[in-house]
């Protein structure tokens, strides 16, 4: 009895002792692990990945300081790149930080030891946590090992790494060819000679890599449609299922697994779809930017600011559909923010620069003006692109107004009752000039000179100038009324009125310029003023003022005379303008006018006696009408002489 229970104290020791080495054997590899080493080991054509630590001070974080490079040595063995070429004297590990990296962490030896190929799986987003590049190869404690998207391209065409360097860079990386050596895939890498690749990802609406379930490939499970996909095809196992936390977003998605990145660089690599930068790229690039300037500056600073923000706008709209369409699509990689930066740079500094310039254009315009025009029409004028300041021929019409019998006024108040008397008569005109839009030309003693028509055109001068004369008139009896009132000596005035062609700008010596008006036209107005008095009128229009009225209806005239200036060989016919109350009745001013015309007539015809009964009949209707007392002078000179051949009616003054 005791030696039965002797031997099954040994059996169950025996098993215990056999449980515990099993435990010990599933701590150090376990069924899964084995599986995995075996279906390595099986298929042989596996690309085992790792990553790799940037810094000293990530390895120092990690606690793998001493096991940084577990393995290394057979896995640089197995899948260092063999193809290196670089200048004479130089060693992997004499190049800068920016190709190193500090450390590694492998798989574990019982798997690793399973592989033939090795790779790093590592890769930085840019600034802005977007993945753009690929990085293919970094040195390793003195290895060149490639990255795992160059390696599977590499070992999916059969080809052979070769890696070329410059003194402190990379110059260029290819898969060559391992049954031919001729023929050789040059894979463009970032301009840095960083060894870099822009990843030419697939964009929105294209079909993504398909992903098949790691449970189909378990069970094998896989659709026939799958398993045709399945040949001859480079797989990639990631994690893509939520809650892994491998999102690393593209330019086109902000949510794509991280794997899809490795599978578009594999995908670049073997269709040969690079975005490419030429070395020379940038002289194109600058030459644009040259261009750019050089074309939309003078364009900018003198055309609007609407115009220029619309043709900046079809630049940048017409450029990136080109970049889009010519050179993007062939995947070449151009620089086109600069020129986008340029133009809006370009566009924003001249418009604030013009703001500024005209604002202190309209400061020193409205300075210029605001003694000649009323702030109304000044504001018209800074919103007019008709505005020239030099000389120009326009059409205006010119008013002259003087105070008769200036010098006995002047002469019979003290120098301050002058001034006032002058300030007093000139504000209430010098209000109808500015409030009818008129320009305030000049005040010459006791005159006034204004026209209108410029700086801005105006389609009806002739007609408000003709009507802000006749307002002078029924202001001056207000005016009148003032000065009786402060026994100042009584005023009175003329007007002349005259429209055409005349100079008008800036006129002057480099020190001190005026805005007039020039010419032969205006030297008439001022004559037409200075007859008012030789008539007994108060306005003077010329034919040309006359003819340019738009509504002359609106105005009551008379045909004066035809007149011959000093100064002029061509005759002028001249009218009066006439105030509407100058008769209690109507009837009684259309009765005057129409005696006087046919006054006028009989005198053209030499027939003096029609044309003295008809002045008479002028006199009786206004007593004190000037040009009937006018007409019946002449007639009683003309008397003398019955008869003149050739005469034209037209009578010459030979002073001003």
């Amino acid at each position: 009895m005791s030696n039965l229970s002797s031997l099954k104290g040994n059996k169950l020791r025996r098993n215990v002792q056999k449980t515990m080495n099993f435990l010990d054997g599933m701590k150090k590899i376990s069924p899964a692990d084995r599986n995995l080493s075996e279906g390595i080991s099986r298929f042989q054509n596996i690309v085992l990945g790792y990553f790799y630590f940037e810094t000293q001070e990530e390895v120092d974080k990690s606690g793998r300081s001493d096991k940084a490079f577990l393995g290394l040595e057979e896995m640089a063995e197995k899948s260092a790149i063999s193809g290196v070429i670089m200048p004479e004297g130089m060693e992997l590990d004499k190049y800068g930080d920016f190709l190193q990296a500090k450390g590694l962490v492998p798989n574990i030896p019982y798997i690793a030891n399973a592989a033939e190929h090795f790779a790093f799986f590592s890769n930085n987003a840019d600034n802005d946590a977007v993945v753009r590049w690929v990085t293919l190869v970094k040195i390793i404690n003195g290895n060149l090992m490639p990255s795992l998207s160059l390696k599977m391209a590499a070992e999916a065409m059969n080809r052979d790494i070769v890696v070329i360097f410059r003194e402190r860079d990379i110059e260029s990386i290819m898969l060559v060819d391992r049954e031919d050596d001729s023929n050789s895939i040059e894979i463009p890498i970032d301009p840095h000679g960083m060894g870099r690749m822009v990843l030419n990802h697939r964009g929105p609406g294209e079909s993504s890599f398909h992903h098949f379930s790691l449970s189909d490939a378990y069970h094998n499970t896989f659709t026939d449609k799958e398993k045709k996909m399945l040949k001859g095809s480079v797989l990639l196992l990631g994690g893509t299922a939520i809650g892994i936390n491998d999102q690393r977003p593209n330019p086109f998605d902000a949510m794509i697994d991280g794997v899809e990145h490795h599978a578009a660089a594999i995908d670049n690599i073997m269709g040969q779809e690079f975005i490419k930068r030429p070395q020379d790229i940038w002289q194109l690039e600058l030459g644009i930017i040259l261009l750019i300037g050089l074309f939309f500056s003078p364009i900018m600073i003198w055309s609007r600011a609407a115009y220029s923000g619309i043709l900046a706008l079809l630049f940048l709209v017409g450029y990136y559909y080109f970049d889009k369409f010519y050179w993007f699509d062939k995947g070449v990689w151009v620089y086109i923010g600069m020129p986008f930066i340029e133009i809006i740079t370009l566009f924003v500094g001249v418009t604030l620069y013009k703001y500024v310039v005209e604002e202190r254009e309209k400061r020193k315009v409205q300075g210029a003006f605001a003694h000649y025009l009323s702030p109304e029409v000044i504001d018209e004028v800074l919103e007019s692109d008709s505005l020239n300041l030099g000389g120009v021929r326009k059409e205006c019409t010119v008013f002259f107004s003087d105070v008769r019998s200036f010098t006995t006024i002047s002469e019979s108040l003290s120098p301050e009752q002058l001034s006032q008397f002058m300030n007093e008569y000139f504000t209430p005109m010098t209000s109808i000039i500015l409030k009818s839009k008129g320009c305030l030309d000049k005040y010459i003693g006791d005159a006034i000179m204004a026209f209108w028509g410029a700086p801005i055109p105006l389609e009806n001068q002739a007609d408000i100038a003709a009507k802000s004369s006749v307002e002078m008139l029924f202001a001056l009896d207000k005016v009148q009324a003032d000065f009786k009132a402060k026994n100042f000596p009584h005023v009175d005035i003329g007007i002349g009125l005259n429209t055409g062609q005349m100079s008008v700008g800036n006129m002057g010596s480099d020190e001190r310029m005026a805005y007039t008006v020039m010419g032969d036209q205006v030297n008439l107005g001022a004559r037409l003023e200075g007859l008012t008095k030789e008539y007994g009128i108060k306005i003077m229009i010329s034919e040309h003022t006359v003819a340019a009225m738009k509504r002359k209806e609106d105005h009551l005239f008379r045909d004066l005379d035809d007149i011959r200036v000093k100064g002029k060989n061509e005759p002028t016919r001249v009218f009066e303008l006439m105030r509407p109350d100058i008769l209690p009745q109507e009837s009684m001013i259309r009765e005057l006018i129409g005696e006087f015309e046919l006054g006028r007539d009989a005198y053209r015809a030499q027939n003096w006696v029609e044309a003295e009964k008809r002045m008479f009949n002028c006199i009786k209707i206004f007593p004190k009408d000037g040009p009937a007392n006018v007409y019946l002078k002449r007639v009683a000179v003309s008397k003398k002489n019955p008869y003149i051949e050739n005469w034209d009616g037209v009578h010459t003054y030979t002073h001003k």
